[in-house]
């Protein structure tokens, strides 16, 4: 009953975000010059699409799924919040794609075994409830071979510098993200969900890494400096997103499952 009930938690807190979602730092991309810079990062990890099969876990409102679509995946998107599901089936039906979607729990995907040549999980990992068991989920459904993408970051630990966000807001003025719309009954939400989760002191590659060895996957690609998505954002540093942005601990690390 206790993950059932975090579950709601997360899967409510969500659906409140959707409007919101794409305007938070490092959320939505807008850019030509973001689409690149994360291209550029999945190609890295996942090599090119040519049709392959690729899952899109806790996929919201599909700003990866889309973007997997146009570098030739076969994309499947997965996500248990409703709200989210729906923006994304919006952002598939305007550009004609075909794409599919599930309505499910990204920790258990009830996919077949070797599904998947890819999957890519952005800003999932920090939520997860029993990461181990969704590791191996995620390495049961992949294909002998395939690949699995986590990007995402430390959203909890502060840096003594963003400190001086009120700061920047006074000199520049207050600048409109997804954060700082939020409520504070959904600040409140937010750091209830954090403080029931796994990794609620915030996760880092190093806590990836271990989870990538334990459940079995080899061959491991890890990058903690994505230096190269936030320039491509176009973001002054002396803003509050470029700074949240220019401190917050990001990572992509990918890793192989077995043949």
């Amino acid at each position: 009953m206790q993950n059932w009930s975090i579950k709601d938690d997360i899967r409510d807190y969500w659906s409140l975000r959707a409007q919101t979602y794409d305007l938070s730092p490092g959320h939505g991309i807008a850019r030509h010059a973001e689409i690149e810079a994360w291209s550029h990062l999945i190609r890295r990890h996942l090599g090119d699409g040519e049709g392959r099969k690729a899952l899109d876990l806790a996929c919201g409102t599909g700003v990866m799924t889309m973007l997997m679509h146009g570098l030739g995946f076969k994309v499947t998107g997965l996500d248990f919040t409703e709200p989210m599901m729906a923006r994304a089936r919006r952002k598939s039906d305007e550009a004609n794609a075909s794409i599919r979607f599930l309505t499910r729990d990204a920790e258990e995907t009830m996919e077949p075994d070797g599904t998947y040549d890819v999957i890519i999980a952005r800003h999932l990992a920090w939520t997860l409830t029993d990461p181990e068991k969704a590791f191996t989920d995620w390495l049961r459904i992949l294909k002998p071979g395939g690949r699995l993408l986590i990007i995402d970051g430390d959203f909890v630990r502060k840096h003594w510098m963003e400190r001086l966000l009120p700061l920047l807001d006074r000199v520049f003025g207050k600048q409109q993200d997804g954060h700082s719309l939020l409520t504070p009954e959904q600040w409140h939400h937010h750091e209830r969900i954090v403080g029931q989760v796994h990794f609620k002191d915030g996760i880092r590659a190093d806590d990836t890494v271990k989870l990538f060895k334990a459940t079995g996957f080899g061959e491991l690609r890890i990058e903690t400096d994505l230096a190269d998505i936030r320039r491509s954002r176009g973001i002054r540093l002396l803003s509050r997103k470029g700074l949240a942005s220019t401190l917050q601990h990001r990572f992509a690390i990918s890793g192989r499952k077995p043949l």
